[in-house]
């Protein structure tokens, strides 16, 4: 868990300072989950369930943050493309790198999808989108389904489970 809110930590400092939100300083009371906790102004406009975002992943309309924590602590952030496996599995086709490295060792991780929709005339029409705390898919019956129910996933690809959708906030 403290590797998860470590993640969601760096997670949100990078959306505070990549989409210049405001709000995302104020002190949350010390009892609260950072990544589970939405801002009154960001929840307005980060507000897809699982299957809109799995709806969006698949139209490859978003931009799709993943955040992991190196073995020495530090934090990752990188820009993926997801592929949508079912209506609860994503996977990443990732080449030997940090992020893989990482997921693979704590077998979880934070990801946040945005769909920006720039020539919105409110702020609320600008942006949709969610936090995703996945985990790493084990279940092999279940990696066995995957696998004979579509033809061009292998075991080359790091399935993923959402456990999780949350507002970005």
């Amino acid at each position: 868990m403290k590797r998860m809110i470590q993640t969601a930590a760096v997670l949100m400092l990078t959306l505070c300072m990549g989409a210049g939100l405001i709000g995302c300083t104020s002190k949350e009371p010390d009892n609260t989950d950072a990544v589970s906790t939405p801002s009154v102004y960001t929840n307005l406009y980060t507000n897809l369930d699982q299957a809109g975002v799995l709806e969006a992943m698949g139209q490859y309309q978003g931009l799709c943050n993943v955040a992991t924590v190196n073995a020495d602590g530090t934090p990752n952030l990188a820009i993926f493309v997801p592929g949508v496996v079912d209506d609860s599995h994503i996977m990443f086709g990732w080449a030997d790198n940090a992020t893989k490295s990482n997921v693979l060792r704590t077998k979880e991780a934070v990801i946040t999808y945005d769909v920006t929709n720039p020539a919105a005339e409110t702020k609320e029409g600008r942006h949709s989108g969610a936090v995703l705390k996945v985990v790493v898919e084990e279940d092999q019956a279940v990696l066995d389904e995957i696998y004979a129910a579509n033809e061009s996933i292998s075991d080359a690809f790091v399935i993923l489970k959402i456990v999780e959708v949350l507002p970005i906030g």
